[in-house]
């Protein structure tokens, strides 16, 4: 077993990619908190600090054709992936180098000092203290006055039913002295701690879900998050001190309903209202919802927007509905799953807001004139928070300046061909919406068929095949189907595609 900086060293990462980390994002929370975003219609520069396999990084580029992407990791394994597919899809934007974040002020990269963005995540909490640090530093340095950083971690109070868990792993590994084996050890003693009726789980009524939703969870996901020696989930308020010595400056979260108080429930928001320092309210805010993840983003310095100035930028972005045929007078559509549960909108608003935006992209602005007009008048706080649970929710996406989506269309058909091989991507890039797009292997399949001229009876006949030569079944109820069933689901699945996943892909430009 190897382990650097406390990291677990000995499988490689999964191939994951973010949306909450996409450029547009990120400066769509700077703006949020009247912070000048960086301009994304221009050349800009990010880099991510603990790349892993590159995936998420080479959709960004995809995305992003006018700006440079760089990716640094210290696994030679997954450097070797990036570059590989980054050649492969013709990103001559996205470069890889291999690195360990100890050694980069004595051998920073070139234009060290002029990132307009950095990301890292899944690192902060995962290494040894020291290692912690130097993220931050080298994250500080590597940023341009006025830079966005996105950093994601696993937080405290929402993981402390897991820390007797994940210590136990530790356990294991310091005797058995490998990953799989250790893992496998403490899960078994927490099925017979369940079994037994163990004090402990029943004073941590989540611990017993977490564990059993790790059996349909990625191995190599799980290997990463349990068996490093340093593991420790985070309180914000001191990642948010460490990070102020830096200059770094809370902003708010990418994951967007948490970037606004009123979604709150009233005695939660009114204990919040009552914190006057920030780093203080962020932990009250993460005690009251048990929150586990967070998804934060800083800026370098302060770069103010003014009142006026910010209201005129946030009102002239565009929004687009991702899927115009759903139907609006499905109450579902509005209720919003949150970290503290769910939120419920008021049908006639949504409604009128979707409705509005079915012909085409609007601006934030044409859409506040339209509810007024429609007898829903909305003040702009209140519209940007609405619009953010339809962000979350995917619902809509925001509809940045036009770019070359040619990069990303090229990428998506090399992606599309690799799962029908059996690979193991999940997205799409999307240059409509400067984001990716979470597509599943079997919708890839589907892309790959089509994208050979396949559609109607053949679309279904292309993903049987592809699924037989893989030895795949389709999955109901977590069961494969077999059969008249399977025939019958394929059938499903492939109509389903053609008529709502297809046409939205073309309307975000990931297709021609």
């Amino acid at each position: 077993m190897t382990l650097r900086h406390g990291y677990f060293f000995d499988r490689s990462y999964t191939y994951g990619a973010y949306p909450e980390f996409s450029p547009e994002r990120l400066a769509f929370v700077a703006l949020l908190n009247g912070h000048r975003p960086p301009d994304l219609s221009q050349p800009f520069r990010c880099l991510e600090l603990g790349c892993g396999q590159g995936f998420s990084l080479c959709l960004q580029a995809a995305a992003y054709p006018q700006a440079q992407f760089l990716g640094l990791d210290f696994k030679a394994e997954h450097i070797a992936h990036a570059r590989a597919l980054a050649a492969a899809g013709g990103l001559s934007n996205a470069t890889f180098q291999l690195a360990d974040l100890h050694h980069l002020e004595r051998q920073p990269p070139d234009g060290w000092g002029e990132f307009d963005i950095v990301i890292a995540h899944g690192v902060m909490g995962w290494v040894s203290p020291a290692t912690g640090a130097a993220l931050l530093a080298n994250a500080a340095a590597a940023l341009r006055p006025g830079g966005l950083f996105g950093v994601s971690y696993n937080c405290l109070p929402g993981w402390l039913a897991a820390l007797p868990f994940q210590a136990t792993v530790k356990h294991f590994q310091s005797r058995l002295g490998d990953g799989q084996p250790a893992l496998k050890a403490a899960t078994g003693l927490f099925a017979d701690l369940l079994h037994a009726g163990a004090l402990y789980p029943q004073a941590q009524p989540g611990l017993a879900s977490r564990l059993e939703a790790m059996t349909n969870q990625d191995p190599a996901y799980l290997l990463h998050e349990y068996n490093h020696s340093d593991w420790q989930p985070l309180l914000v308020d001191q990642l948010i001190r460490r990070a102020a010595a830096l200059d770094l400056q809370y902003q708010g979260s990418a994951t967007l309903p948490e970037s606004f108080m009123g979604l709150l429930p009233d005695r939660f928001r009114e204990l919040v209202a009552q914190q006057e320092e920030p780093d203080r309210r962020e932990l009250v805010r993460d005690l009251l919802i048990n929150q586990a993840f967070r998804r934060d983003v800083y800026a370098k310095g302060a770069d103010p927007l003014w009142s006026g100035e910010t209201n005129a930028r946030l009102r002239s972005l565009e929004l687009m509905l991702l899927d115009p045929s759903q139907d609006l007078h499905d109450d579902t559509s509005y209720s919003f799953k949150v970290a503290w549960g769910e939120v419920r909108g008021q049908t006639a608003w949504f409604e009128t807001c979707l409705r509005f935006l079915q012909d085409g992209p609007r601006t934030i602005g044409a859409l506040e004139e339209h509810l007024g007009q429609a007898g829903q008048p909305t003040s702009l706080i209140e519209l940007l928070q609405n619009t953010s649970l339809l962000l979350h929710k995917g619902l809509m996406a925001l509809h940045p300046p036009q770019r070359d989506p040619g990069p990303a269309q090229r990428f998506n058909h090399l992606l599309a061909a690799r799962v029908a091989g059996g690979g193991p991507y999940r997205g799409v890039a999307c240059p409509a919406s400067g984001n990716l797009l979470p597509l599943t292997d079997t919708q890839l399949m589907l892309l790959h068929a089509v994208l050979r001229g396949c559609q109607g009876e053949t679309l279904a006949a292309a993903l049987r095949d592809n699924l037989t030569r893989l030895q795949r079944s389709l999955l109901k109820d977590g069961q494969p189907l077999e059969a008249e069933a399977l025939e019958r689901e394929i059938e499903v699945v492939a109509a389903g595609f053609e008529r709502v996943t297809l046409p939205q892909l073309r309307r975000l430009q990931a297709v021609a």
